[in-house]
């Protein structure tokens, strides 16, 4: 019987053993760098919206400042939000119909996901003091007014200072754009506040209680 000479043979058991090792090797390589492109392209476009809410809270700051003097009067004001009934210890600046109005417009012209929420502190000059934004995809995107730079953090991710962690924000204050006293209180010559109750409410304090920063209150 004739067998044609050109008749292929299969892979061998060891070829396919080290066909599959270096699949394995390769997808050890890969994974891990694409898992940190990942992981950066979803924490750029967190911060792209913290940018726009930054911006759209800006905008309409600038429609309330100097022609109502209320905010800076009142210790504690909440200048937007969609809260039904005020923080404890807080007031609506004009009614809890105003705060909603301008909490949507804010919402409106900075075009962020309906999943997202924000804790947004203004200064006495409406300047924006700090910006926490939960994306509700597992980020947080923040902005500091003492080193004006945008970062953002994978919830649950370990840092040297801790957890990352935004739930000391979540219930009580999160969907409000607040003024309160403490951002203006005196500072020393380092910039760091002389009263221990308004360091709670510094740049440091804030980025300590998020868990990617150091705290650190002044001496009492």
């Amino acid at each position: 019987m004739l067998y044609s000479k050109n008749k292929k043979r299969g892979f061998t058991l060891v070829e396919l053993i080290v066909v599959l090792v270096i699949l394995a090797i390769l997808a050890a390589l890969l994974i891990p760098a694409l898992t940190g492109y990942i992981d950066k392209a979803k924490k750029d476009q967190v911060i792209a919206e913290t940018r726009m809410l930054h911006e759209a809270v800006q905008t309409e700051m600038a429609e309330i400042y100097g022609s109502n003097v209320a905010w800076k009067q009142q210790n504690l004001s909440i200048l937007a939000s969609d809260r039904s009934t005020p923080i404890d210890g807080w007031k609506f600046l004009g009614s809890q119909a105003d705060a909603k109005n301008r909490y949507d417009e804010i919402v409106k012209l900075a075009e962020i996901p309906s999943s997202a929420k924000f804790l947004i502190l203004v200064n006495g000059q409406a300047k924006i003091h700090a910006i926490i934004y939960n994306s509700g995809r597992g980020y947080i995107g923040v902005y500091f007014q003492d080193t004006q730079q945008y970062a953002a953090y994978k919830l649950g991710t370990a840092t040297e200072y801790g957890t990352v962690d935004d739930s000391t924000y979540n219930a009580p204050y999160y969907s409000s754009v607040l003024y309160n006293w403490a951002v203006d209180a005196p500072r020393d010559e380092n910039g760091k506040y002389n009263d221990p109750n308004a360091y709670w409410w510094s740049c440091d304090a804030i980025r300590a209680a998020l868990g990617i920063g150091k705290w650190d209150p002044p001496e009492t």
